[in-house]
């Protein structure tokens, strides 16, 4: 991360050698890994001043556990063909789908979540990212037990689950570069 956001402005090399010793150490991976390498870089690169200001801090400092949502059931590997919705009705965001094997989310705080706000336009336009706060109502978790007997994956269902407009990240219907940059 760069230093302005809390980071150290590390090159590469630097963050090479810092997973290589510790993975040689065998230190386990911080809770929310995949906030600090995924999640905060898009909000670094695409977010609003006050998602900066707002979520950039809690991200470092491990207060808030994030997951990602962008896999769905009928889905499979094609990102474009997402069919979670939001429509936007005043300055809210009414969200209404399903996630599949999304990370942690059965311990997250916050879901960087990809939907689709324009049903109408090509399948990779019409796509938005969103910040939701995994404690509004609507949001059901169900782990996905996996043979080893732990559930680490879950489905994610979002049923009329209101989300403030100023969690959208970047612009409308923007979402598939954003998604990519992730």
């Amino acid at each position: 991360w760069p230093k302005e956001p809390g980071g150290r402005d590390a090159g590469c090399r630097q963050q090479l050698l810092y997973n290589t010793e510790m993975a040689r150490r065998r230190a386990p991976d911080p809770i929310n890994r995949s906030a600090v390498a995924y999640i905060g870089p898009t909000i670094i690169q695409w977010g609003t001043a006050w998602q900066k200001e707002h979520f950039l801090p809690r991200i470092l400092a491990g207060d808030d556990v994030w997951c990602q949502g962008f896999s769905e059931p009928d889905a499979g590997s094609d990102l474009a063909a997402i069919r979670t919705r939001a429509d936007l009705d005043g300055d809210e965001f009414v969200v209404s789908g399903q996630k599949v094997w999304t990370s942690k989310a059965h311990l997250a705080d916050w879901c960087y979540v990809l939907v689709r706000t324009d049903p109408s336009a090509p399948k990779h336009q019409g796509l938005s990212c969103i910040l939701v706060d995994m404690r509004a109502p609507g949001i059901t978790v169900r782990p996905l037990r996996q043979i080893s007997g732990r559930s680490e994956f879950n489905e994610v269902f979002f049923e009329d689950v209101r989300v403030p407009r100023q969690c959208l990240v970047g612009t409308l219907n923007d979402g598939w570069r954003i998604a990519n940059s992730t």
